[in-house]
């Protein structure tokens, strides 16, 4: 049977017979998809002082790899591995970004961040860097958050990250 989910971590709705693996907007795994009936902002939270700093943090970090996963995509030929791969990194860092936004309760800041590195290997290796920084960060911010609607979007992001690490590292490999 179809069925409309949403997913708890970013609010983005999703029609299938059954949930992903991963929310297809940000990262987050199968188990915060929920029938809509479920839903609730994650992010009408009151954040610690501790925790603002480090959603300010992400927001930062989140707001460079939207561009430059962007400007990677953009450089790449149209629908090759490449252009998809950064296509869809960009997608999901700008919703983590917009995420960010949304607990510190403030407007999506303007998208400026590195540019591309000028070959695919080094911006593999960027990407690479970039993710394995954001899964350390990501964790040690899930040890500082005492807010449990924080704490599942530390998880969520983690996650996701390591995901995007995994992918790229893949290549890297290769």
């Amino acid at each position: 049977m179809t069925m409309l989910y949403v997913c708890k971590i970013c609010g983005e709705p999703y029609i299938g017979r059954s949930e992903p693996d991963d929310c297809p907007f940000c990262g987050a795994p199968k188990t915060y998809l929920r029938p809509v009936e479920d839903f609730s902002k994650l992010w009408d939270s009151e954040l610690s002082e501790q925790e603002k700093k480090d959603i300010e943090t992400v927001l930062k970090l989140e707001v460079n790899a939207t561009a430059y996963y962007k400007d990677v995509a953009d450089k790449q030929e149209k629908y090759s591995k490449y252009n998809r791969l950064y296509k869809q990194l960009t997608r999901v860092e700008q919703e983590h970004a917009e995420l960010a936004s949304k607990f510190l309760g403030i407007d999506l800041p303007e998208l400026v961040g590195e540019e591309s590195k000028g070959s695919i290997e080094k911006d593999l290796q960027r990407t690479h860097e970039l993710e394995s920084h954001a899964v350390e960060l990501y964790t040690e911010f899930l040890g500082n958050a005492e807010n449990e609607n924080v704490k599942h979007f530390f998880v969520a992001l983690t996650h996701a990250e390591k995901g995007h690490e995994e992918i790229v590292g893949k290549d890297l490999k290769t």
